[in-house]
């Protein structure tokens, strides 16, 4: 941790201890820090202003190797994980941290420089030229019922009638409902039919959470009734406020990509096999190469907010090219080699891509 020098504070050798107050290890006075546990040996009692010292002093040590290895993980790709893997890990910030540090900022980026909320608004548009057409077409029909008033009492009474059926069905008997939906073989036909019931009886305001589902329908809480009705809530928050939504799914990326990559990297240890690297070795590489993915598109995104550029293409291009230097650079093979392992392993990406947002998009709509 990086100190001001002319702070003294508790590093004073009046304050130093035989002992380490953390672990008990013995000391020389003339340790600043103790070699067992790496805590600071002193016996002073902590002030604001140590804390305030020492947090900033935390701040600017990893800052230092924040900017390092920016620097190389942009304008060095490949060589940062050969230094990495070699030994040189305090020089630069541990893959990991840095990963979702630079995912942080992309969430916060994205949240100033994107917004679907227009969507939302789109929706609400849609939703009021419905009513106002479902107006016009009543004014439209009493226009036509001068003519000829009979037919359309006569349709209207029968609507009205299906209508109540309908509801009697699912409202007056609601537990002979659940029983027919129940009595399914399928459980993934059972589960749609259920969130269907649940999103219609949440689209037609008779319930909303779902304590008032079980008390309306009378029916009793079971893991499956939970698990469909917060998918059938979360689709009716996603037809209602659909730019939200989208906002929410784009601003997780990064963190799936997170949970995807030591899965990524299993797959490119077995394209590597002979080669004399670790599964280790291979996912730091994966989280270096990932993580200048995620800065280019954080870039990507400040650029087109200011300029109003279309900058995500040409991310995605630069990122691409990147890539390739970087297996180059790290894994030191020849051009046709290189390329022919780029296509494989980006086309294996996609699939695992494809698969992890599916995954995704199916937990944010339950989660919603």
């Amino acid at each position: 941790m990086s100190i001001p020098s002319e702070y003294k504070g508790r590093y004073q050798l009046k304050y130093r201890g035989n002992q380490c107050l953390n672990c008990n290890h013995p000391l020389d006075l003339s340790d600043k820090y103790c070699p067992h546990c790496s805590q600071m040996n002193s016996t002073k009692k902590i002030t604001f202003k140590d804390l305030i010292i020492e947090f900033f002093g935390s701040i600017i040590s990893y800052d230092s190797r924040f900017r390092k290895t920016m620097s190389s993980l942009l304008f060095k790709p490949g060589k940062i994980t050969r230094e990495y893997i070699s030994g040189k890990r305090m020089t630069y910030a541990n893959p990991f941290r840095f990963f979702l540090s630079a995912a942080i900022i992309y969430a916060f980026v994205f949240g100033f420089t994107r917004d679907f909320s227009d969507l939302d608004l789109a929706m609400e548009d849609q939703n009021f030229i419905n009513i106002v057409n479902s107006n016009d077409s009543r004014e439209r029909d009493s226009i036509f019922a001068e003519k000829d008033e009979k037919p359309l009492k006569e349709a209207s009474t029968l609507l009205a009638s299906n209508l109540k059926k309908r509801d009697f069905i699912t409202l007056k008997n609601p537990k002979k409902t659940f029983d027919s939906i129940n009595n399914m073989p399928s459980s993934l036909n059972r589960f749609i039919y259920k969130a269907g019931l649940f999103e219609r009886g949440i689209n037609n305001k008779y319930f909303f959470t779902y304590q008032k589902a079980l008390d309306t329908l009378q029916i009793d809480s079971s893991f499956e009734n939970k698990l469909s009705f917060n998918v059938a809530h979360s689709i009716v928050r996603i037809e209602r406020q659909p730019g939200t939504f989208v906002n929410t799914l784009i601003s997780r990326v990064p963190f799936m990509i997170f949970f995807f990559l030591p899965v990524f990297a299993v797959f490119i240890w077995l394209l590597y096999l002979r080669r004399n690297f670790t599964y280790m070795d291979h996912l730091v590489f994966s989280f270096h190469t990932q993580t200048t993915f995620i800065i280019l598109i954080t870039i990507a995104f400040i650029i087109d907010n200011i300029a109003e550029l279309s900058a995500i293409s040409i991310a995605l291009i630069l990122f691409l090219l990147y890539l390739y230097k970087a297996m180059r650079n790290f894994y030191q093979q020849g051009r046709f080699k290189t390329i022919v392992k780029f296509t494989i392993l980006n086309s294996f990406f996609f699939i695992l891509a494809v698969i992890a947002i599916t995954i995704l998009f199916l937990a944010s709509a339950i989660t919603y």
